[in-house]
């Protein structure tokens, strides 16, 4: 039994941006990703770790936690823009066909959700689908070694 399960929508938001939703028990909230051929995370189960983010905003996230994939991050998304996030996942409270809003507070809810933040607590998360494509996890993060890009 996973933590936490990612689902995307399957649409594109006319600005680009890529909606999906976050459940972590009974409780669902929206997201938002980048889109627009930024780099996303496949489909398939992760571990997670609890975090700092560590270029720009230092703010708790929650880290994809592979060799391979360490700069894909589950966070809030500053001023609720998708254009702040690259190859992150933002929750929000609600959303519209623009994205998602009040990240921040929706952030608090998913910690909470999951006992609190502390840093290096591992957590576990199912992606359920891709933007595009049907790359699993395993293979893609064999690629991302194979280039050298974790």
């Amino acid at each position: 039994m996973v933590d936490i399960v990612f689902k995307r929508t399957g649409t594109v938001n006319a600005n680009g941006s890529v909606p999906g939703e976050l459940t972590i028990g009974t409780k669902v909230w929206p997201t938002i990703e980048r889109g627009g051929g930024y780099t996303f995370v496949r489909m398939g189960e992760y571990t997670l770790k609890m975090d700092m983010k560590a270029t720009g905003r230092k703010v708790q996230c929650l880290r994809f936690d592979h060799a391979g994939i360490r700069t894909h991050l589950i966070h809030d998304a500053l001023n609720d823009s998708h254009t702040n996030l690259e190859g992150c996942i933002a929750p929000g409270l609600s959303s519209d066909a623009d994205g998602i809003k009040q990240s921040a507070e929706a952030m608090k809810e998913v910690w909470l959700a999951l006992g609190g933040f502390t840093q290096g607590t591992n957590k576990t998360i199912r992606v359920e689908n891709n933007i595009t494509g049907d790359e699993t996890a395993e293979a893609w993060i064999r690629r991302r070694q194979a280039a050298g890009k974790y």
